[in-house]
């Protein structure tokens, strides 16, 4: 009498993440046991498993894209495990610019920065951002003071209007530090 017996296999393959580049991110695989890498992780998968890579860049940073087993330049990849895979995930720093901001005039009062190190000015002071990064600053006189206007990277009067970039600016503006640093001052009268 024969008996037959069937064995069964699974075969299992690594998927390996590596990060490259000069910025900072994070990986996130739809399974496995290290769930997000920010640097290198490995994780097994059985044959045919279906695995969703979602690549996120940290503040200052940004996503360029993929090489090894995953291509192109969108956040997300998704394979099938066959055998076993390599994936890179590139990230690149963006540049930082400054905003100074300088006092002019005989009055007195308060530039405030939306964000950033210094965000209460009376004087002068300088903050650090990173291109693309939105700064609101608010112009408050004293009593004894008005708010006369903008001038350098930001130009204009409350009453006028005043500019910073493309946007428009009153006593309190919003400037979107792109691709330069810039400089600003106020100009404040005293009241009589």
């Amino acid at each position: 009498m024969f008996k037959a017996t069937l064995s069964t296999s699974t075969t299992n393959y690594n998927l390996s993440y590596t990060k490259a580049g000069a910025g900072s991110g994070t990986v996130a695989f739809s399974s496995g046991s290290n769930a997000s890498c920010s640097s290198t992780c490995t994780n097994t998968y059985t044959s045919g498993t279906s695995v969703t890579l979602t690549a996120s860049a940290a503040t200052g940073a940004a996503f360029s894209g993929w090489s090894g087993a995953c291509s192109g330049t969108s956040s997300t990849c998704v394979m099938t495990m066959s055998k076993a895979q390599n994936v890179t995930a590139i990230f690149t720093s963006l540049p930082t610019y400054t905003l100074s901001y300088t006092k002019s005039g005989t009055g007195s009062g308060t530039v405030a920065f939306s964000s950033g190190y210094n965000s209460n000015c009376s004087a002068s002071c300088t903050n650090t951002y990173t291109s693309g990064t939105s700064v609101t600053l608010t112009a408050t006189a004293n009593s004894d003071s008005t708010f006369a206007g903008w001038s350098g990277a930001c130009s204009g009067s409350a009453s006028a209007g005043g500019h910073c970039g493309s946007c428009p600016r009153s006593a309190s503006t919003r400037c979107r530090v792109a691709s330069k640093s810039r400089s600003i001052s106020t100009g404040r009268s005293r009241r009589l």
